[in-house]
């Protein structure tokens, strides 16, 4: 793989791909700086939606209305000159909140793309998946990357229900959590990704959890999409953290209820990465 050349398919340029350290998240387009997470992102979207693996800049706009969670802005920018797009945030309009989206977002996308986002939701994580499937319309395709790998049942870090709070003590990061009992608790070693302090990492994703979770809130055709496409420069670096697609049922499924009922922290149930 080292050496290889390739065309972006997100800004065009060609490029030349030298592996090193992390592929999965290392720039690696001269052009637009993207990753191969992101190039593979675009790829598995116009595959699925258009039946062909296309770059974003030789697309014609089109009505096809999709939607991301905070996605990145190398993507999102011409996303939005090619279909009817928007991005959107937790803590700035157009809001949305993945966990409980308000009724307006109900079936009203095409597309949702949700870019190792989920391991950041609060527990239980299953309502944002139900979210995903209610603001889909019928037919409607989820496309989403998490860090995960083969352990058999996914790790949560706090339990359900816990309030918690990122402190900086001494030069280093921790977090204080509550859990439901009322006892407070100290992690002394939090994972943070995009660098000490950003964004929390809430829990480590099971392959295996990740299906089911798509299959219990209603997804069918659940796809882990495992092939590279080379001449775009998606080179999958390992078997780990791979696009996993769904399509909500053409037939007018009723929305899914969260499962949890629970009332939110008062920090965002969502947090901010790209």
């Amino acid at each position: 793989m080292k050496g290889a050349q390739f065309r972006c398919n997100i800004c065009g340029a060609s490029s030349r791909f030298e592996p090193e350290g992390d592929w999965r998240e290392a720039p690696s387009c001269h052009g637009c700086g993207s990753s191969v997470r992101m190039r593979s992102l675009i790829h598995v979207l116009t595959l699925e939606l258009l039946g062909k693996s296309m770059v974003l800049e030789d697309l014609p706009r089109t009505a096809i209305r999709g939607g991301g969670l905070s996605d990145w802005a190398g993507y999102a920018g011409r996303l939005t000159g090619r279909f009817d797009y928007s991005n959107t945030y937790f803590h700035m309009t157009p809001r949305l909140d993945i966990c409980q989206p308000d009724e307006e977002w109900f079936a009203k996308l095409d597309f949702l793309i949700a870019s190792d986002v989920f391991e950041h939701v609060f527990a239980p994580v299953s309502d944002a998946f139900a979210g995903a499937f209610n603001v889909l319309r019928p037919g409607g395709l989820f496309v989403m990357t998490a860090p995960y790998d083969d352990r058999p049942t996914t790790t949560e870090h706090y339990p359900i229900g816990a309030w918690l709070q990122t402190m900086e003590f001494d030069g280093e990061f921790v977090v204080v959590h509550r859990d439901p009992s009322g006892v407070f608790r100290l992690d002394a070693e939090p994972v943070f990704h995009g660098g000490p302090g950003s964004t929390l990492e809430m829990r480590m994703f099971s392959l295996s959890d990740l299906v089911a979770l798509m299959h219990e809130a209603g997804f069918e055709d659940v796809k882990v999409h495992d092939q590279g496409w080379a001449p775009f420069g998606v080179f999958p670096p390992h078997p780990w953290g791979l696009p996993i697609t769904g399509r909500r049922p053409v037939q007018r499924t009723t929305s899914v209820t969260p499962l949890s009922g629970r009332i939110p922290p008062k920090s965002s149930s969502r947090q901010e990465i790209f």
